[in-house]
């Protein structure tokens, strides 16, 4: 069977294989998404119980007898089987399922998805290091944060949760300092137009290069009123959008210092195309979120004009990595590409 005949046969859901993974903690996801065509198979993995469960409901009957190769065209379907308002957990089961279809078309033309999406993928990936589970006031915590920045990554960031203005700009400071160079910091949703407007005026760019999601919510309303009373703030958001005309508004009123969306919560590699196209458009860097790492570094290879360091969950993406063959790591600050075809994943069992 040719690409051009090729049309998706089967979708199903597999649980990933606990033997080879090592013991299950909590907050690992358990699933791969696998699609079929023509004796040959595509995987996204792994994937959470529920966006897992919604491809094995509900989506995976939509994707059926869809040509492999029409990724818009599959995309909208998707959708549509949503309904308008899909959000949240639908777009995430939608990017998955996307991922996996864009891993079966890698395979079947027996290219990288990278070079499927352009003529000249980087070879190499640069990377920025998250660690935001790190308590930056235990005693060990500069140790931590300079051996991290040592690695070589374009930069590290660290999470700031809420607290008064001053003293979260001096832990800010202190840890630029131990990492050498500026940081970026993840509010994690906490802080709110009040603490951001305290905080802005007390952090200095060549310590904090941006703060990410300082409001809970990321709307242009909120933003626009976050530019107004803080405009010398650096925000930096991204990953809890889920539509592309909401990206745009608040990218093109709200002018963030790096767009972090997710290439698989925002609907997949089909959807995350014209996130990029985008951002493009208003000249705003991008930082791929490292919850999709691997679509995240393919995208980056592709758009490189576009998309900059992906974060690379230090903690948290070696053990999502566990349960597949050819694992990505950093080295030097950069990951390569996968040279093999699709994603370059595979599922160990």
């Amino acid at each position: 069977m040719g690409l051009a005949d090729a049309v998706i046969e089967r979708v199903r859901v597999e649980r990933l294989d606990e033997s080879v993974a090592g013991p299950w903690e909590a907050g690992d996801s358990h699933f791969a998404v696998v699609v079929e065509a023509g004796g040959t198979a595509g995987t996204f993995a792994p994937v959470d119980e529920l966006p897992a469960a919604l491809v094995a409901t509900r989506l995976g009957q939509s994707a059926l007898h869809h040509a492999v190769s029409d990724h818009r065209g599959l995309l909208h379907r998707l959708l549509t089987e949503l309904g308008p308002h899909a959000a949240g957990l639908g777009r995430w089961a939608v990017g998955a399922l996307d991922c996996a279809v864009w891993d079966l078309h890698g395979r079947l033309a027996d290219l990288p998805v990278a070079a499927l999406l352009s003529d000249r993928p980087a070879r190499q990936v640069p990377v920025y290091a998250s660690w935001l589970s790190l308590d930056l006031h235990a005693a060990s915590a500069a140790e931590s944060v300079k051996a991290t920045a040592g690695e070589g990554f374009a930069f590290t960031k660290w999470a700031l949760g809420d607290a008064e203005a001053r003293e979260i700009a001096l832990l800010a400071e202190r840890t630029a300092e131990w990492a050498g160079q500026s940081v970026a910091v993840d509010a994690l949703g906490t802080w709110g137009q009040l603490r951001a407007t305290e905080v802005s005026p007390l952090l200095s760019p060549e310590a904090v290069r941006w703060v990410e999601d300082p409001l809970a919510r990321t709307d242009r309303a909120a933003y626009t009123q976050l530019r107004r009373r803080a405009p010398g703030l650096r925000a930096a958001f991204g990953e809890r959008l889920s539509h592309v005309e909401d990206a745009r508004a608040l990218l093109e009123h709200c002018r963030p210092e790096a767009f972090t969306f997710d290439a698989v919560w925002c609907g997949g590699i089909t959807e995350a195309r014209g996130w990029l196209g985008a951002a493009h458009d208003a000249r705003v860097p991008v930082h791929l979120h490292g919850r999709g790492f691997l679509p995240a570094v393919h995208l980056a290879a592709a758009f490189s004009g576009t998309a900059d360091a992906v974060e690379y969950q230090v903690m948290w993406e070696p053990r999502r990595q566990r349960a597949l063959r050819g694992a990505l790591r950093p080295d030097g600050g950069h990951v390569a590409l996968p040279d093999r075809p699709g994603l370059g994943m595979e599922v160990r069992r």
